[in-house]
């Protein structure tokens, strides 16, 4: 467990601490409903990372969150959308971020099925 409250904290943080030049972006209003969303979800993932156990089903849409993300961004950049290679590259974190919520889904037990430690 201490895996998924290491993962949904630093999600949670990197994903504030990102979303912090977002709001101040020039013309940035245009988005305000989306980045409400986003920030949204990082206090979902501290939720998380609070107790994993009781919050495990959580990581599900956790998950597809981080991976929708990276799927819409290679979407856009193959039609030819999405032409900064820098922005592609910044979903790099999105999907390891995912792997690790699939990972931590798969470590955390459903509460009453704990492993005891040895």
């Amino acid at each position: 467990m201490k895996f998924a409250r290491v993962v949904f904290a630093v999600a949670g943080t990197v994903g504030l601490l990102a979303m912090i030049p977002m709001y101040l972006a020039e013309e940035s209003y245009r988005y305000y409903a989306s980045l409400g969303g986003l920030v949204a979800w990082q206090f979902a993932f501290f939720l998380i990372a609070l107790d994993p156990q009781r919050f495990r089903m959580m990581m599900l849409p956790a998950t597809m969150e981080k991976l929708l993300w990276v799927a819409t961004m290679l979407f856009m950049w193959f039609r030819g959308h999405l032409t900064d290679a820098e922005v592609l590259g910044s979903t790099i974190p999105h999907g390891i971020l995912g792997g690790l919520f699939v990972a931590a889904f798969f470590k955390t037990h459903r509460r009453g099925t704990e492993v005891a430690p040895r």
